[in-house]
């Protein structure tokens, strides 16, 4: 069984609401990774931790810890870099409208105008070529403006919904 050592430890942000002030005010580390099991370091302590779902776009993940699951952000160096320059901030504020990235079918919507949404929060589904695909925030905002219904057809780029 080989182990994969990590050249540069990654900072990982928490995101559960069980105990978020702690784990928000504290450094987390990753210091190896075997398979689906990672070796974390927390408050100068040493813990093992089993990935339970991992999403690589938007590196997002859920670890469970002595019985304890967690939602979980991994932030790179070069994305504390992007952060730290601000261009994280610059990005998000650029997000003002969900454009059709190609012709289909509305099949569900899951958000209504008002809504509050996060980065990866699904939008809506959209059917195209007998494919189903969920299309889902690029980033936190608040749903403005929703122009299309269930069973809609739309045009690739056709604004589909737009925030505040």
């Amino acid at each position: 069984m080989s182990s994969y050592e990590y050249k540069t430890m990654y900072e990982i942000e928490g995101l559960n609401s069980f105990d978020e002030e702690t784990i928000m005010s504290k450094d987390i580390r990753i210091v190896s990774r075997e398979g689906n099991l990672i070796k974390l370091i927390f408050d100068h302590k040493s813990y093992d931790a089993l990935i339970k779902d991992f999403d690589p776009q938007t590196k997002k993940a859920w670890i469970n810890v002595s019985g304890f699951d967690f939602r979980i952000k991994i932030n790179e160096p070069l994305d504390k870099l992007i952060n730290d320059l601000g261009f994280l901030k610059a990005a998000k504020h650029s997000v003002k409208e969900i454009k059709s990235p190609m012709p289909g079918l509305v099949v569900n919507i899951y958000v209504q105008e008002g809504d509050s949404v996060n980065e990866g929060e699904k939008l809506f589904t959209l059917e195209a070529m007998k494919m189903e695909n969920i299309i889902k925030s690029p980033g936190e905002g608040t749903i403005k403006k929703i122009n299309i219904k269930k069973g809609q057809t739309v045009d690739k780029n056709q604004i589909l919904i737009e925030f505040d």
